[in-house]
């Protein structure tokens, strides 16, 4: 192939040559006026310019169509096209180096290469244009596959919180909109980009049934140019039982009942304590324990773990209790599980006994890297193995 190209190009240096010379023999036979030139040059067989277009078809949920490749132009036509990534490997948004071959009609020939000005390519990305003989081109693009996200197979709620919903992940989803409704009244409609949101904060009124409507969606305008939003799929529907609604009671209600911390207890104005309750004591919770006592260390509440410090206050927010025992407790004191972003673009994961990881882990079958302080890494190379935009390993 190289010596091929190399004689091509010495013939169409010695085309020139020829050229050149009979221009200058026109130039001077025609006394030096041009007129000659110009119809001469008119005439060139000179392919100077083409032109490529890429057309990106959608088809079915999570399909990848083969793009439809056309050139323009009546001096060349397409005369190969081969594709670097085998079908099977390819990724919606993940570039795909697509090698085409335009052969020149009888009489024409490219130059030795074309810029992107010379060679413009729509709907894909040029890379380079060179030419393997007189009479054929090469183009370099990357192509971009498209798809239609698809919809998830589950959609319901957490195991260890009545509140939080969950649902199965979609292959290639970057992210999900989510419509809350209570009574089959819209609530709160919100974006997430894990495949779980808590909704304790939009759903107090435990007297409503509420469900949930899901979809995958394109978060970035980058990726709404190769993803298009999938369906949304209705959850289960969630009810609160009667010792649900004794809980919330607990821990909405404050000590205006007359009561009074006396040592670790709550003493109401009766003589009795308050056993398995909270307290709300100026801005702060306790939980108070079966004998009457303030909870300290961890409390189960229901479905939920809380942690009190050696004071027996709620605590909020990072839980570092040593030996790389790291907790995230939610804004009501609620243990987190699974992907958590405490601040915008950071990501840590917690285990499904809160315990926040760190190095490889394993997600509904895709891999991930946490740095050692938890944060999910992204866009980078790890052990030999890239991360894609939203830390999923990419191989």
């Amino acid at each position: 192939m190289g010596k091929l190209k190399k004689r091509g190009n010495v013939a169409a240096f010695s085309r020139r040559i020829c050229v050149s010379l009979a221009l200058a023999a026109c130039f001077l036979a025609s006394g030096g006026t041009g007129t000659h030139i110009d119809t001469y040059a008119a005439e060139s067989s000179v392919i100077e310019s083409v032109s490529i277009t890429f057309k990106s078809t959608y088809g079915e949920p999570e399909e990848i169509i083969d793009p439809e490749i056309t050139a323009g132009g009546g001096s060349y036509s397409i005369g190969d096209i081969q594709y670097r990534t085998e079908y099977e490997k390819w990724k919606p948004g993940k570039k795909v180096r697509v090698e085409i071959t335009l052969v020149a009609e009888d009489g024409k020939y490219f130059p030795v290469s074309l810029n992107r000005s010379k060679c413009k390519v729509s709907g894909a990305e040029y890379v380079s244009a060179k030419a393997l003989d007189d009479s054929s081109l090469q183009v370099k693009v990357d192509y971009k596959p498209v798809t239609v996200l698809g919809t998830t197979e589950k959609a319901g709620w957490s195991s260890r919180s009545k509140k939080k919903a969950s649902w199965k992940s979609v292959s290639d989803a970057p992210g999900y909109t989510l419509t809350l409704y209570g009574d089959d009244k819209v609530v709160k409609r919100l974006n997430v980009e894990t495949n779980s949101a808590d909704l304790s904060e939009y759903m107090t009124d435990l007297d409503k049934t509420y469900y949930y409507e899901v979809k995958a969606v394109p978060i970035t305008s980058e990726q709404k140019k190769y993803l298009k939003e999938g369906a949304y799929v209705t959850s289960t529907d969630q009810e609160f039982d009667w010792d649900d609604y004794q809980r919330e009671e607990a821990r909405t209600q404050t000590p205006g009942d007359g009561g009074a911390v006396k040592g670790d207890s709550y003493v109401l104005p009766d003589g009795s304590r308050a056993v398995n309750s909270w307290k709300k004591i100026g801005e702060t919770w306790y939980y108070f324990d079966g004998a009457g006592n303030k909870a300290k260390g961890w409390v189960l509440d229901g479905p939920t773990w809380y942690y009190m410090d050696q004071n027996g206050a709620m605590q909020t927010g990072w839980l570092d209790l040593g030996n790389g025992a790291k907790f995230f407790l939610n804004s009501d004191g609620a243990m987190l599980t699974g992907w958590i972003q405490p601040a915008p673009g950071t990501w840590y994961y917690m285990n499904q006994d809160g315990y926040m990881q760190t190095g490889w882990i394993q997600v509904d079958g895709k891999s991930y890297y946490l740095n050692g302080d938890g944060t999910m890494a992204f866009n980078t190379t790890v052990d030999g193995r890239p991360l894609g935009p939203d830390g999923a390993a990419l191989q």
